[in-house]
């Protein structure tokens, strides 16, 4: 398995996230909330300065960089909703680069960072229909919540 590392990106890096983000084959498991997400580069210094740079802890963002050719192969973030009152979490891989086991990669950085970082649990709501939620299950990830959108998972770290 080829191993991948979090990545800390420039702001000019960010057009690897809009191209992500706007793909549809990569974002399809986002399909019940409208599939591909607008990133423009407008945006990119604020969001940069929220995400990359936040010295709060509330948020956090890297790319996955595979480690033998420092490609980007996909994204890992977290940052605490208030109304669920959890860290939730997000690990996206590109359409290209599925299969590989760059997913289970990046959940067990992304976890470890922010246990590092001084969260102590983490969660994700994944879509009803996404076929992630076995691999959060598989890396020790438990059902807290289940509707008809989504099941949240969490992880005590």
């Amino acid at each position: 398995m080829e191993k991948i590392t979090l990545y800390w990106p420039e702001v000019g890096e960010l057009r690897f996230r809009q191209s992500l983000l706007s793909d549809p084959e990569t974002m399809s498991y986002n399909h019940a909330y409208g599939g591909t997400i607008s990133f423009p580069q407008e945006r990119w210094a604020d969001w940069y300065a929220r995400w990359v740079e936040d010295g709060a802890g509330e948020r956090f963002y890297r790319c996955l960089r595979r480690e033998a050719d420092g490609a980007l192969v996909g994204e890992a973030a977290y940052h605490y909703d208030g109304e669920l009152g959890e860290y939730l979490c997000d690990v996206l891989v590109s359409a290209q680069h599925r299969g590989r086991g760059y997913g289970r990669q990046g959940l067990e950085l992304l976890c470890a960072a922010a246990k590092e970082n001084g969260v102590k649990r983490l969660a994700d709501n994944i879509a009803i229909d996404n076929p992630s939620v076995e691999l959060f299950r598989q890396m020790g990830f438990r059902e807290r919540l289940r509707n008809d959108e989504y099941i949240l998972l969490v992880k005590e770290l």
